[in-house]
This record gives structure tokens, C-alpha cells and sequence, in this order.
């Protein structure tokens, strides 16, 4: 109960605090595109964030730094690529639940709701977002041994992910050069890809392709990573 309380609160919080406030400074995109619509696939993947951080978190980083089950699990007969594989099937599965309730809760809050394939679309994109977050927040996992420092890597990361991903704001509105290499992260070229699929119907196939490629080899090093940290 608890658990469903905060998948409904959490969308809440975020609209008040975010969309409520920026859509009376930027009341529309460059695109003319009403500002509660163009933040809601935003919206979606702070959620997807944040939901990540915390299951990848739990299952991953306190296991190993604590010393719980983590270890017998690395003896199972499988290979390190295939556990970290594990870890993000799990966070994709519990993350895709958090952002169907959170898209069920701001739909109410829009001016017009989408249209249902619209929804269905954000889900897909959320998947492969949360196959990339997630493979950088096991990196920081299997590196980090201390809790100060890793929970100080992923606020910086969450900061970095909120601001130069184009979440809130287009990268028009930075200056030119940042703008360029913010919006050709993997992430930001997902969001940007998404948006321009459900909002204009176009899809741009370059920048859903290198952010998936960069993820499946950013797995193997996870595993690659995780070998050599726990010398097996």
C-alpha cells in the first residue's frame, strides 16, 4: 500500500513542482508546442530515473557493499554479463510499473490526453532508457565502495540528468556549443527522438540506434567490471 501511495505521490509532486511552475515561463516549445505536453515524456523519465536509481541501488550496491546474498549469486553458473543483465530486466520490469501509474496520474492534468498509442510508445522508449540508465548506475555500483560517495555520484547524476538532457528546457535556450554536446548524450538523443515520434510522427532512427548500441556494450563492460571487482 505504501509502495502504490508513492507511485501516486510522486507524479503529483512532480507536476506541482515542475510542470506547474515552468508552464508559466515557457507556456509553449519552439515548436509551439504546449509546455504541459511537451514535458510530459520529461516527467516520465525523471520517474524512470529515480525508480531505477533506487531498485539498482537495493538490488545491486547494498547487496555487495553489505555483504548479503550477493556473493553465492555470483558463484551461480552463469557469467558476470548475464547477472548484470539480470539486475536490468528486474529494474525494467518495476520501473515500467511506476510509469504506467505515473502516465495514468498526469493524464489527468492535461490540457488533451494523447492518444493511447502515444502511450504505448513512451513505454517502449522508457524501456530502452532504463536499459541506459540503468547499465550507468551499475558502473557507479560495481566501482563505488563507499555510500557517501556513491549516493553524492547519483545526486550529481540525477542534477546532470534533469538539466542536460533536455528534460526542462530545449537546448535552443543554452549556449550554442553546450547545447551541441548536451543533446548528442545517449540520453538526450533518446528524449529528443521520442518527442519528435509522438509530437511531429517522425522518427529519426540514428539517434535510437547509437544510445541502444552504446547500452549493449556498455553491458559487457558492466560485466567485464564486475569480474575484475570481485576477482572470479
Amino acid at each position: 500500500m505504501m509502495t502504490f501511495s508513492f507511485m501516486v505521490i510522486l507524479p503529483l509532486l512532480l507536476h506541482i513542482s515542475i510542470t506547474m511552475v515552468m508552464k508559466n515561463i515557457l507556456v509553449r516549445s519552439l515548436d509551439q508546442i504546449p509546455y504541459e505536453l511537451w514535458i510530459f515524456p520529461g516527467i516520465i523519465l525523471i520517474i524512470a530515473s529515480m525508480s531505477t536509481f533506487s531498485m539498482i541501488y537495493r538490488d545491486l550496491f547494498d547487496l555487495r557493499i553489505h555483504k548479503k546474498s550477493f556473493l553465492p549469486m555470483t558463484l551461480a553458473p552463469y557469467s558476470k554479463t548475464q547477472l548484470i543483465l539480470g539486475f536490468l530486466i528486474t529494474s525494467i520490469v518495476e520501473t515500467t510499473v511506476y510509469v504506467i501509474v505515473a502516465m495514468a496520474v498526469l493524464t489527468v492534468f492535461l490540457p488533451t490526453p494523447f492518444h493511447i498509442s502515444t502511450y504505448f510508445i513512451i513505454l517502449i522508449f522508457t524501456f530502452f532508457y532504463t536499459f541506459i540508465i540503468g547499465n550507468i548506475i551499475i558502473t557507479f555500483s560495481v566501482v563505488t565502495d563507499r555510500i557517501s560517495i556513491y549516493l553524492s555520484i547519483l545526486l550529481t547524476m540525477f542534477l546532470i540528468i534533469l538539466f542536460g538532457t533536455g528534460i526542462l528546457v530545449e537546448f535552443e535556450f543554452y549556449p550554442k556549443t553546450i547545447g551541441i554536446i548536451l543533446s548528442n548524450f545517449p540520453l538526450s538523443m533518446f528524449l529528443s527522438s521520442l518527442r519528435e515520434l509522438i509530437f511531429f510522427n517522425r522518427i529519426d532512427w540514428l539517434q535510437i540506434f547509437i544510445p541502444i548500441m552504446v547500452a549493449i556494450g556498455w553491458t559487457w563492460v558492466n560485466g567485464y567490471l564486475l569480474k575484475r571487482k570481485l576477482k572470479q
